[in-house]
């Protein structure tokens, strides 16, 4: 086995995982002591009644300070700040977000901003939040992000239209709720673009440089439960049993990947993403079996384990990758990344911003260089040869 390494693990300090138990957010804020609740969710959420229950609950028990709707799909810095703002003004002592990873993240994030009061900007890179912020609990309502269990936050700066991180194990959620129930109207699409993307974090986490004996077997463990229920979530968003072992999984490889990291195909996803509107986990899911065949040289063993959690049992590492490929064609993703014509000039820029991404692209097996990169992105996607 060898010297194991010097590493840290981080978790939630508590998760509620189980159907209904988001009805429980109010004895969970007053055993906190928490009386002035800010609610943090989008419109998607709201349209879907999700967010409405909770709102009457906890303004029932005379705990709700102030709720804000306003979160955007790829969040901006500034709305992050807004957040912030209306935080101070009703005076909360806890934000809840309830929704998706945008919800989460900028949640993260308001958190911090609130507390300490410096624009949300100043925090983006590794280690920049200096102390943890006001209390936050999350309430994931897709299985895909893992954002309930992770100190990293990923919002948009509008000046450079790319995506940038905040990362401190100061983010990480007091309490995680991780209510299964709540992702059961998952439109077909959401639900396949998020659990392929929790296939990769966990795929990632496990074969990352710097991953922890924790992480790994949280890895492996996630694939157990995403591999045998993705398709069938997609296909009957009534199964109960898939959706709950959705959860579970997305919530486990979120663990993962915040005790190792994510790797170069998230490092490929986050420029691409940035400038154009795909789906984060469309991204991810159509460059999963092309990155894995670029790492394979360095960790087949890794990946056939893998394979074999998420109970496929391929035979050759080549086998594996083509399979990655054919779920993301079964799931619709491939063809919904078809649909996007991507400049050929902005190639070489993604490139560039990938390859210098050194928080994702150093923790991966092998190093991958601009020219490696552009080929990756010539044959995933759908490439438009004109430079005007």
């Amino acid at each position: 086995m060898g010297t194991l390494p010097l590493f840290e693990n981080h978790l939630p300090r508590r998760v509620l995982f189980g159907r209904g138990r988001v009805s429980e957010l109010v004895e969970v804020c007053r055993e906190n002591g928490w009386k002035r609740i800010f609610v943090v969710t989008d419109e998607g959420v709201t349209k879907a009644r999700l967010v409405t229950p909770v709102l009457e609950m906890l303004s029932a028990a005379k705990l709700l300070a102030g709720s804000s709707s306003a979160v955007p799909p790829e969040p901006e810095l500034q709305i992050v700040d807004r957040i912030a703002e209306q935080c101070l003004e009703c005076r909360a002592d806890v934000l809840v977000g309830i929704g998706g990873g945008s919800v989460m993240d900028a949640t993260k994030v308001a958190a911090i901003v609130a507390k300490h009061q410096r624009i949300a900007s100043s925090y983006c890179g590794i280690g920049k939040v200096p102390k943890r912020g006001l209390p936050t609990v999350l309430v994931p309502t897709t299985a895909g992000t893992g954002s309930e269990a992770t100190f990293v936050a990923i919002l948009t700066d509008p000046v450079s239209g790319n995506k940038v991180g905040v990362v401190s194990p100061h983010l990480l959620a007091d309490i995680a709720v991780v209510d299964p129930s709540l992702t059961d109207r998952l439109p077909s699409s959401i639900t396949a673009a998020t659990g392929m993307d929790a296939m990769v974090h966990a795929m990632e986490a496990l074969i990352a440089k710097v991953a922890t004996p924790l992480a790994r077997g949280l890895a492996l463990q996630a694939a157990r439960y995403l591999g045998p229920y993705v398709e069938r979530a997609v296909e009957d968003g009534s199964d109960v049993d898939a959706r709950d072992a959705m959860a579970i999984g997305s919530h486990l490889a979120g663990m993962a990947f915040a005790n190792s990291s994510c790797c170069a195909v998230h490092a490929l996803a986050l420029p691409l993403g940035g400038r154009y509107a795909i789906p984060h986990g469309v991204i991810t899911g159509c460059f999963f079996g092309e990155l894995m065949r670029h790492n394979a040289s360095v960790c087949t063993e890794d990946i056939l384990r893998f394979s074999e959690a998420l109970g496929w049992k391929h035979r050759t590492v080549s086998e594996v990758c083509d399979a990655f490929d054919g779920l993301a064609q079964r799931l619709g993703l491939t063809s919904a990344i078809r649909k996007v014509r991507v400049s050929v000039a902005d190639l070489s820029e993604m490139a560039r911003a990938a390859c210098g991404n050194q928080r994702l692209m150093g923790p991966n097996p092998v190093t991958l260089i601009e020219s490696q990169v552009v080929a990756i992105y010539r044959k995933v996607l759908e490439v438009d040869e004109r430079t005007t």
